[in-house]
């Protein structure tokens, strides 16, 4: 990350006061409900198929949707579950400290904005006075009682934890703070006290593991539930091996999170809601899956390591916070679309300043959509090469459009315009046997797959441009908006709102 001129710089008021009172799962879940952004579910339900199924309904509403709180769980009576809590993009807005209905591309700005140095804002909390290790339990430890789990998707292979931030240490490195990995990997429970975790070579936790078992070592994990939403949003975004996810969580609030030390040795939230400590089986492996991933598709049946669990931590009457993910939009392309387009709008806009914007929303990334100051004929391919060497590029940049500056790149229909018009065959570039995401279903070979760049860019020389290719520019800027604005509260005047 390029430094900031001081922690906390760029940071509205209301920002501010929002990383202020926000510390935990249960602030956001009070700061929503106040918005009318959190809900709670008046009838009992079952984990499956209810919880699944009024998941898939809020995540409907990608703009608006509600957070939704479950208490009245059926064989669960003292727990409770919440999906949806980043299911929307007012949801996010609102954690960010701005209105609701704040456009998706200012939120991508409000994000930029923030992006600081990875200097630590973090404070430490005394184990013994953490909330999470209020209630411990050592043995029987048994994850079908303590969890309202319930598959995903219908045809999912298991339960699964689907919301969890995991965090590691590099064990060839187990002083270093700042490879002390935090991701979100999917979890399939297959035992009271066993789990698998899947994760693909190029993610943090798998070189762990590949380097724990090489040097026969042993490996240790927390898998944090319910977590401060700054850390649940922002352990997915592909920061670099050697910065810290508890850093960057911090310093895109603007405010401390707080740690302490899990059983095992691990630095975890001090208010996350449970904490799950656990051990490789090393050399083992079992089946894992069929699971609904965020492409839209079961991935198949793999092996994945084994993890035996050693003692559970958690807050009084904890909660689950768990995610749908499936074709979209849900809620997991809510919660990683803002994160993806950051870091690689970052690293471009160090080589090529011409970089206006980034918009890989969509599938992880799987098609992005990068606006660009043309340079010259052909600047726009360089840049689109540059984005598939990046390190969330690497694995999961699939398709690239490449438009012009003046391009919104979150307006679907300025895209088609400008891949409309714009567009040449000689402008569509097919890179086959390229490296790939393992859970791509477009993939003959898991783990390989091709890139597609469309430069959909205006023509500069030497470009032959044609007879009619001159492009009608409509007046923009603060007056537009300004009208824009006013005819929206005559609209409302208008229906009496």
């Amino acid at each position: 990350m390029s430094a900031a001129a001081h922690p906390g710089a760029g940071f509205s008021p209301r920002a501010r006061a929002v990383a202020g009172r926000v510390r935990s799962l249960r602030d956001f879940l009070a700061l929503l409900t106040e918005q009318g952004q959190c809900v709670t579910w008046p009838e009992p339900v079952l984990p499956e198929p209810d919880i699944r199924e009024i998941s898939v309904a809020a995540g409907r509403d990608a703009a608006g949707g509600p957070a939704v709180l479950f208490d009245r769980i059926r064989g669960y009576p003292d727990r409770r579950a919440v999906v949806g809590v980043h299911g929307s993009f007012a949801n996010l807005a609102l954690l960010l400290g701005r209105d609701r209905a704040t456009s998706i591309r200012e939120l991508f700005f409000e994000i930029i904005g923030r992006w600081g140095s990875d200097r630590p804002l973090l404070e430490r909390v005394r184990p013994e006075d953490a909330p999470v290790n209020a209630c411990r339990i050592e043995r029987d430890i048994n994850l079908y009682e303590l969890l309202p789990l319930y598959r995903i998707n219908e045809f999912d292979g298991g339960f699964y934890i689907a919301k969890a931030n995991v965090v590691s240490r590099d064990p060839r490195a187990p002083e270093d703070f700042g490879r002390q990995n935090v991701g979100i990997y999917r979890i399939q429970v297959h035992g009271p006290d066993t789990f698998t975790l899947l994760s693909v070579p190029s993610h943090d936790v798998g070189r762990q593991i590949v380097a724990a078992e090489e040097d026969g070592v042993p490996f240790r994990i927390a898998v944090m539930l319910g977590n401060h939403p700054a850390m649940a949003m922002f352990a997915a975004t592909p920061i670099g091996y050697d910065e810290s996810e508890f850093a960057y969580a911090s310093q895109m609030m603007g405010a401390p999170l707080e740690l302490t030390t899990s059983g095992n040795g691990l630095d975890v939230l001090a208010r996350t809601e449970m904490v799950i400590e656990a051990d490789l089986v090393a050399g083992e492996r079992m089946c894992e899956g069929p699971f609904g991933e965020f492409p839209g598709s079961y991935s198949g049946v793999r092996r994945a390591p084994l993890f035996r669990v050693s003692a559970v931590s958690h807050q009084p009457d904890p909660i689950f916070e768990s995610i749908y993910i499936g074709k979209g939009w849900t809620e997991h392309d809510t919660l990683i679309g803002l994160n993806t387009c950051a870091p690689i709008y970052a690293a471009l806009k160090r080589d090529f300043p011409e970089v206006a914007c980034v918009n890989a929303l969509y599938q992880h990334g799987l098609t992005g959509i990068i606006a660009v100051k043309n340079r010259y004929a052909g600047f726009a391919k360089s840049v689109a090469m540059r984005a598939l060497g990046t390190p969330h590029g690497l694995m999961y940049l699939k398709n690239l459009i490449m438009v012009d500056a003046d391009i919104d790149p979150f307006d679907l229909n300025q895209v088609m315009w400008a891949l409309s018009t714009r567009t040449r065959a000689s402008d569509v570039i097919v890179i086959p046997n390229m490296p790939m995401v393992i859970i791509d279903p477009a993939a003959e070979v898991p783990g390989k797959g091709h890139r597609l760049i469309i430069d959909a860019t205006s023509f500069m020389p030497p470009d032959n441009v044609g007879a009619d290719a001159r492009i009608v520019s409509p007046p923009t800027g603060p007056q537009i908006d300004a009208l824009a604005r006013r005819l929206q509260e005559l609209q409302a005047r208008a229906l009496g709102r």
